[in-house]
C-alpha cells in the first residue's frame, strides 16, 4: 500500500517536521507588519522627540544659570535693635525739649523674608494755660530679605497718607490739620520722601531691602480745670497753634543717624 511520505527536515533523524496550515499562521497586526517588527516612523515624530530633548535640555541649563530667581535686596549691614531710644533718636529728642518721655514697645518679628520692628516713644511738654502738648516719635523698620521693596515703596507711602487717623471725638485731644504735601529728600539712602502737615511730619528712607520710618506728631490736650473754654459765640477755643514743621529740617539728620546705629558696619 502507497502511503503519502513525511516530510522530515533532513537532518537524519526521520522527525516530522510541523505543518502550519494557514489557520495557523501568525497574523498580521492591523494596519502594519507582524508583531516584532517596528513601522518606519515619519518625520515629525522624529522632530517632536527633537524638541522634547532640546526642551529638556534647555531647562536643565536654565536651571544651572538659576534663571528666573532674582538677588536678594542689599541689607547694607543693617539689623533690628531697639530704636527708641533717646541715643538712637538724637537730634530729634533734644529739639522737642521733652519734660518727661517714655518708651512703648511696638512688634518685633524676625521672618525668613522679612524682619520688622515698630515702637514710639512719647512725652508731654509743661502746662500751658490748662494746654499740654503730646508729642509722639513713631518708628519702624523694615529689613526685606527677599524680595525689593523698591517697587512698592512709594504705593506704600500714598496709601498711608491718603487718610490720616483721627482721635476720638471725646478723647479731649485736639488736632489741627492743614494740607499734607510730600517732598523728595536727596542724599539719603535710595530714595526719601518727607511728608506732613502742621501736626506730624513723617520721613520714609529706602535704602537697599532697608525701610525707614520716622514720624512726630503733635496734639493738644485740655487738662485744665473745668470745662474747655469758649469765645462769645460758646464755641470751644481753638488750642495753642503748635507747628510740627519745625522738626521736618531734623528728620534727615535723625534717620541718618538711626541708619548708622542699626548698621553693623
Amino acid at each position: 500500500m502507497i502511503t503519502e511520505p513525511e516530510l522530515t527536515d533532513g537532518s537524519g533523524d526521520d522527525r516530522p517536521v510541523d505543518v502550519i496550515g494557514d489557520d495557523d499562521r501568525p497574523r498580521e497586526p492591523r494596519g502594519g507588519r507582524l508583531s516584532g517588527v517596528h513601522r518606519r516612523r515619519g518625520p515629525w515624530v522624529w522632530a517632536l522627540a527633537g524638541a522634547v530633548v532640546a526642551s529638556a535640555a534647555w531647562a536643565g541649563a536654565l536651571r544651572g544659570a538659576d534663571y528666573g530667581r532674582t538677588a536678594p535686596p542689599d541689607l547694607h549691614g543693617y539689623r533690628l535693635a531697639d530704636p527708641c531710644t533717646v541715643a538712637a533718636l538724637q537730634p530729634l529728642v533734644d529739639m522737642i525739649g521733652l519734660s518727661s518721655m517714655s518708651e512703648i514697645p511696638g512688634p518685633m518679628n524676625v521672618g525668613r523674608t522679612l524682619d520688622h520692628i515698630a515702637c514710639r516713644l512719647v512725652g508731654n511738654t509743661s502746662e500751658n494755660d490748662g494746654w499740654i502738648t503730646s508729642y509722639t516719635i513713631s518708628v519702624s523698620v523694615d529689613l526685606h530679605k527677599k524680595t525689593d521693596p523698591r517697587t512698592e515703596f512709594e504705593d506704600g507711602l500714598k496709601a498711608r497718607d491718603a487718610d490720616p487717623a483721627e482721635p476720638a471725638a471725646d478723647s479731649g485731644v485736639v488736632m489741627v490739620h492743614d494740607p499734607r504735601t510730600s517732598r523728595p529728600v536727596t542724599g539719603l539712602g535710595d530714595r526719601a520722601f518727607l511728608t506732613g502737615d502742621s501736626t506730624s511730619q513723617t520721613l520714609d528712607v529706602l535704602h537697599g531691602g532697608a525701610v525707614f520710618s520716622i514720624e512726630v506728631g503733635a496734639t493738644e490736650e485740655w487738662i485744665g480745670a473745668g470745662e474747655r473754654p469758649t469765645d462769645a459765640d460758646g464755641s470751644p477755643e481753638p488750642p495753642p497753634h503748635v507747628d510740627t514743621k519745625r522738626f521736618g529740617a531734623q528728620l534727615p539728620r535723625a534717620v541718618r543717624h538711626l541708619m548708622s546705629v542699626l548698621s553693623a558696619r
